[in-house]
């Protein structure tokens, strides 16, 4: 049997050491550390003689089998394998940046990991997406790089020409029928987010209190009926092909919404209903804050009720 030499098992110490505390404090960082060590057993077990893996047993671990296949150590055929490691190396040093599956991505531009993508890191950066699609209505390609706001049924909402579209697979759901899809990512982003009560209020008088220079979304819903039948509650599930506000049953659905699409409720008294209000900052903006706002004087005694008074 040959000895095993005390800086090998120095060596599996020290490795133990240094993995245990990094698996439970950064488990990537240790699990790196563990596949490091084991592609250094792999390439010894290339060698003629292999290594006594399974010290203090006798039994030594070699891969291949065939003995011809195995490299001498400092033999030409080494040296061609070192040289090989050090390509791929270098070739793979890339995917340490932005990881296997994203490096995937920007090779296939496959739109689904594009989306998975945006949903692990949406709220960091400002993102783009270089698109080609085609328009579910009208059948007409559609290419550029556009701005992602957020996600919809399964697929993303972008920016096109100050519309926002949603892009996606189901004619159903989404606007545009992703073809090729990269993600782009752009500068660190900053989302400042308010909640808004707007009981007994306009949607006016909240568009008033936002500064329509800078960057921002509404989402939530409000009650405001139309008189002809009770609201609904709830979420409005039933809501197919993306808009930013949708108006059914006296619910009104915001998504990512502006004030260009309000205009239809502007002044319609909410009966209860919270939104949330979301600032996109820059690097170096300036927090933004919601004014004091104004709103139109509205009759809010239903049509229905004025003939009786």
């Amino acid at each position: 049997m040959i000895a095993r030499k005390p800086a090998d098992d120095c060596e599996r110490l020290h490795v133990a050491a240094l993995s245990g505390p990094l698996m439970a404090i950064y488990p990537l960082y240790g699990w790196a550390v563990v596949g490091g060590y084991w592609s250094h057993l792999w390439i010894d077990m290339l060698n003629i003689r292999g290594i006594d893996l399974f010290w203090p047993s006798p039994l030594r671990v070699v891969t291949p089998g065939n003995r011809n296949w195995r490299l001498e150590v400092g033999s030409k055929g080494e040296m061609i394998l070192l040289s090989g490691l050090l390509v791929a190396a270098a070739a793979l040093y890339p995917l340490s940046h932005i990881g296997f599956r994203d490096g995937l991505q920007a090779l296939l531009k496959n739109f689904d990991i594009a989306r998975e993508q945006y949903q692990r890191v949406a709220g960091t950066h400002w993102y783009a997406l270089e698109l080609t699609a085609t328009d579910h209505l009208t059948l007409q390609p559609v290419t550029g790089r556009f701005p992602v706001v957020g996600v919809w049924q399964n697929g993303l909402i972008v920016e096109r020409d100050g519309t926002l579209r949603a892009v996606g697979p189901s004619p159903a759901h989404h606007n545009l029928y992703p073809l090729k899809a990269r993600l782009i990512q752009g500068e660190p982003l900053r989302v400042v987010a308010e909640r808004v009560e707007l009981r007994g209020h306009t949607l006016r008088w909240l568009v008033s209190r936002i500064d329509q220079s800078r960057p921002y979304y509404l989402l939530g819903e409000v009650e405001m009926p139309d008189g002809r039948g009770p609201a609904l509650t709830g979420r409005l599930d039933t809501v197919d092909t993306y808009n930013p506000a949708s108006y059914r049953g006296g619910i009104l659905r915001l998504h990512y919404a502006r004030a260009q699409e309000l205009e239809p409720w502007l002044d319609r008294v909410a009966v209860r209903g919270e939104v949330v209000v979301q600032f996109w900052l820059k690097p170096g903006e300036a927090a933004v804050t919601l004014g004091a706002g104004e709103e139109r004087e509205v009759e809010k005694i239903p049509v229905q009720l004025q003939k009786f008074l």
